[in-house]
């Protein structure tokens, strides 16, 4: 091949001589020579001014201009053009000046590095260029760019803003469903403290909770009552709006009336985030008639109540405790030597009026005078008194880490009240003793069960001994209930 260009560039400069004037003498060639011209000359690459297709191999002029293909390989060659720049722009394949390529060489597939990025810079200004062509009609002054960012920030609404406008939409809808939704999507936003308290502003327990709780749908009921008691738990400020709306006799009633369980049940849990260390609150339940209800639902034997009674025990437990939580309180502080500086004086005066607030509430009171003393243990008549196959096997169980029968969360809510409520129905319990033993040899065996379980595992410190507790309460009961027989 090496030959044949030299033979090439050899003919070219000799022709190039014998044109140069017309009294050159023509050279003598062998017939050698004249076969290789007359082949090199058939296979000529002849341009043109439009594209022609390069053959493989095939030598180009020099001076043209060439294009390839970069996904097929595809090369093609013309004439070079002063007024090519439409052209150019227009093609989606690279544009690559030859410069000086002597007659005969060949165009090699593979481009070295400068030709692929002279050829890349020319396909992204090509891209460039079509790109303006066609956005150019869409250019936005400043003025525009800033009044779309405005409406942008218009749209992101904050958290006030979402509850401003659901409550607006629910006073403008009629349809129930779609009030329920309003409510739901509310009682999520108002877990949130400051939330709840901007909801009781724009006046949403009295415009948006109460109508609904006396609404004559049962979803519309129970969601309001979901809603009232999210927005009230942990949250005194909210606590307070609840009370001055006037709405602990609203849940009462649908406690103690209402059809629906699950609105009853709702309606208990907005109670207790509304009392719940808020002994003025405690106050108003008594006030209302709350314990008188309460009563009443321990009085109906049904195994639907069970839970709610339950809930009722819980609560009721809890707010004795948050009495005795306060006493203990004071007691302490009594007895500490830091209590002569003047913040600690102002603590004191703050926590004797709390508990002057739960004295004045009268809870445990009432407690005893609506014979609670003598319905809290009849939730203990649920249990059975002899275990059968069937719940020995379970309650074994659930030693080994399967849930426990709810029979043990009755026993144990029910022990909790008890042993609180202790030092004022001593009498009334004394006849629930047999039982109280009962369960107390019962608890003992699964206590045993529970507790070889739990030797036998390595992390001992993270288990609850579950059964190990109710145990406990039991022979604590019992062992009160023998002090007070001891001393009658």
């Amino acid at each position: 091949m090496d030959k044949f260009f030299a033979i090439c560039i050899f003919i070219s400069c000799l022709c190039a001589k014998l044109n140069a004037g017309e009294d050159a003498v023509p050279p003598i060639m062998s017939e050698s020579e004249v076969n290789a011209k007359s082949k090199s000359e058939e296979n000529k690459f002849i341009p043109t001014n439009k594209w022609q297709i390069i053959p493989e191999g095939q030598g180009i002029p020099r001076g043209l201009h060439v294009r390839i293909d970069m996904q097929t390989g595809l090369k093609e060659a013309k004439l070079l053009e002063e007024e090519n720049d439409e052209t150019t722009t227009k093609t989606s394949s690279a544009l690559i000046s030859t410069g000086a390529v002597e007659d005969g060489e060949e165009v090699k597939a593979e481009l070295n590095h400068s030709e692929i990025k002279e050829a890349l810079k020319k396909i992204k200004n090509d891209a460039k260029d079509t790109g303006e062509e066609k956005t150019g009609g869409s250019f936005r002054t400043y003025d525009q760019i800033k009044e779309e960012m405005k409406q942008v920030e218009q749209s992101i609404k904050t958290e006030y803003e979402i509850v401003k406008e659901l409550v607006a939409k629910y006073k403008s809808l009629e349809d129930d469903s779609e009030r329920q939704y309003i409510l739901n999507d509310l009682e999520f936003y108002v877990h949130q403290y400051d939330n709840a308290q901007d909801f009781v502003k724009m006046g949403g327990f009295k415009d948006v909770v109460l109508p609904a709780l006396n609404s004559t749908s049962k979803d519309l009921r129970s969601s309001a009552a979901f809603l009232l008691g999210s927005a009230c738990q942990s949250n005194p400020k909210a606590q307070i709006a609840a009370i001055e709306i006037g709405s602990l006799p609203h849940l009462i009633r649908l406690v103690s009336l209402d059809h629906n369980p699950e609105v009853r049940n709702r309606a208990l849990y907005a109670i207790s985030s509304i009392v719940r260390n808020f002994p003025l609150a405690q106050k108003a339940l008594v006030q209302h008639g709350g314990m008188t209800a309460f009563a009443d639902i321990f009085l109906t034997d049904s195994a639907d109540l069970i839970k709610l009674q339950l809930k009722i025990v819980t609560l009721l437990g809890d707010i004795i405790l948050e009495k005795d939580m306060a006493a203990q309180r004071l007691r302490d502080h009594q007895t500490d030597e830091s209590s002569e500086s003047t913040s600690s004086d102002a603590e004191k005066d703050m926590l004797v009026e709390k508990l002057r607030q739960y004295e004045a509430a009268g809870v445990e009171k009432v407690l005893v005078e609506q014979s609670f003393c003598r319905l809290l243990p009849r939730l203990l008549k649920s249990i059975r008194k002899e275990d059968d196959k069937q719940t020995r096997r379970e309650d074994m169980s659930s030693v080994q880490g399967r849930p426990f029968r709810e029979e043990h969360d009755v026993v144990e809510k029910v022990l909790q009240a008890m042993l609180i409520l202790t030092r004022s129905c001593k009498t009334e319990f004394q006849s629930f003793r047999s039982q109280i033993q009962t369960l107390g040899e019962r608890y003992h065996k699964l206590k045993s069960l529970e507790e070889a379980d739990v030797s036998s595992k390595a992390d001992q410190d993270s288990i609850d001994l579950y059964y190990s507790k109710i145990h406990d309460m039991c022979q604590k009961l019992w062992a009160e209930l023998e002090l007070e027989r001891d001393e009658l």
